[in-house]
């Protein structure tokens, strides 16, 4: 059997080659040629010299190559440059960049934006990228607990506001249930409603005040109080129209302001208002004096600087009131004044109406306007269930014709306003009337034109 022949090297065969070469080319050269100027025929090189020989050749066809396949790029380029470009095209990618390739550089261009894109979704594509159901941390028993609980800053501010939407829920409860409890009425007719004081900014009630014994009844009113509320200037103006003005009332003649209510009603005395000092007039309110006294005790009583005038002043209406309410006689007199006398409501009631004490309708005015302002500021001091019994017992004893949308919008201007300058006015002003006797009447002439300035100049300015 033949033996089979040892599988040659070809860097081996090479270099035993090379050296029979050169042996034979020295053995036959001429002894007296020289060769000193060509010693790399005499050279023999080692297997690093030939392995770099060797990768030299392979950088020099690959060279080649890059170098075409540059030129071929730039011809491309070229003609792409001359075609016009479409809107929002970037052009070309820039200038190839330059690569090193050991000791040589290489020209290398970008890759085309659509391929890499698609090499990119395949590169991508087995990734276990996990979102929603496939997330392991979601559905392992620390996420799971840390997703349901949250941080503590979480956990503070979402109780934080689960407790404020539980108090509004309550607040929107407890003015329903006020709402319910006051005697909303329609409003009746209207002739008088085109008054130029008017802004969208001032809300305008008339409060009205009657001394009425018997709810069927409808006698005069002691107490109108415009109170008007000035979103603008954030200011709340309590304006007392006296009692005995002599105006116009519409369809009824001339006669005092008191008796339009009398004669028509809370729409008529509006009207009047409206008519004889051009000043918007929304919606009115109504107390009767009586309800009143449970409106004063609601709130714990007022505290008042009285004189010794007034205390013992009020023993008349008092000694009536104490009558109608089945009091025993001589319940709750005073014989002196003082500072901050804490008055109830029994008390409270007979100082504003007071009349015949200091300057009559004028000074009585003025005690009724302190009342209400002494009522405004210790409701203010009630702690919840104190003001919520407050509130129970005002809403019960008042009739409006605002309906139930209109009576929650002024309940959230009445809260605001609390925090409003609380302004008192007077009408007529001082130097705007005289006093007049009209049919057997004592009354007050007054000036239209300079009440209208007044209420002008402080509540709508």
């Amino acid at each position: 059997m033949a033996k089979k022949n040892k599988r040659s090297d070809p860097k081996q065969d090479a270099y035993r080659n090379m050296y029979e070469r050169e042996l034979q080319k020295f053995q036959s050269m001429d002894q007296d040629t020289d060769y000193s100027d060509s010693p790399d025929d005499l050279r023999f090189y080692s297997e690093a010299e030939l392995e770099a020989i060797e990768q030299a050749k392979r950088d020099a066809a690959r060279q080649a190559y890059e170098d075409a396949y540059l030129d071929e790029y730039n011809r491309v380029r070229a003609g792409a440059q001359s075609a016009p470009r479409r809107q929002g095209q970037q052009g070309h990618q820039g200038q190839p960049r330059q690569r090193s390739s050991g000791s040589h550089t290489v020209s290398t261009v970008h890759p085309n934006n659509r391929k890499y894109a698609e090499a990119a979704r395949r590169k991508h594509s087995g990734e276990q990228v996990q979102f929603g159901r496939k997330n392991e941390y979601k559905n392992s028993k620390k996420g799971k607990r840390e997703m349901k609980s949250g941080s503590a800053a979480g956990r503070f501010f979402r109780g934080i506001f689960i407790i404020l939407l539980v108090l509004v829920l309550l607040m929107q409860l407890l003015i329903f249930r006020y709402i319910s409890l006051v005697n909303s009425v329609e409003t009746g007719d209207r002739l008088v409603t085109d008054a130029s004081l008017y802004s969208k900014e001032v809300t305008n009630v008339l409060l009205i005040g009657s001394d009425t014994r018997d709810d069927d009844e409808r006698g005069r009113t002691d107490s109108m109080i415009l109170l008007s509320i000035n979103r603008r200037t954030k200011e709340t103006t309590l304006t007392s129209l006296m009692r005995d003005s002599y105006v116009e009332i519409p369809g009824q003649g001339w006669n005092k302001l008191n008796a339009a209510y009398r004669l028509g009603g809370a729409e008529l005395l509006m009207d009047t208002v409206e008519l004889n000092f051009d000043v918007r007039v929304d919606r009115y309110a109504y107390v009767s004096f009586f309800s009143f006294i449970e409106i004063v005790d609601a709130v714990g009583g007022i505290d008042i600087d009285l004189s010794d005038e007034e205390a013992i002043g009020m023993t008349d209406p008092m000694a009536e009131q104490n009558k109608y309410l089945g009091n025993k006689k001589g319940t709750d007199y005073l014989t002196k004044g003082g500072k901050d006398v804490h008055l109830n409501g029994n008390q409270a009631l007979a100082y504003a109406r007071l009349r015949y004490v200091g300057n009559a309708d004028f000074e009585r005015t003025e005690r009724q306007r302190t009342v209400i302002t002494k009522i405004i500021d210790r409701a203010k001091t009630l702690d919840p269930l104190a003001l919520d019994n407050f509130l129970k017992v005002c809403a019960g004893n008042l009739t409006t014709n605002m309906d139930k949308t209109e009576m929650y919008v002024f309940f959230y201007k009445l809260l605001f306003s609390m925090k409003f300058d609380m302004k008192q006015l007077r009408i007529p002003p001082e130097e705007a009337y005289y006093y007049g006797n009209h049919d057997g009447m004592s009354t007050l002439d007054i000036d239209f034109d300079a009440c209208k300035r007044e209420l002008e100049e402080k509540i709508y300015k």
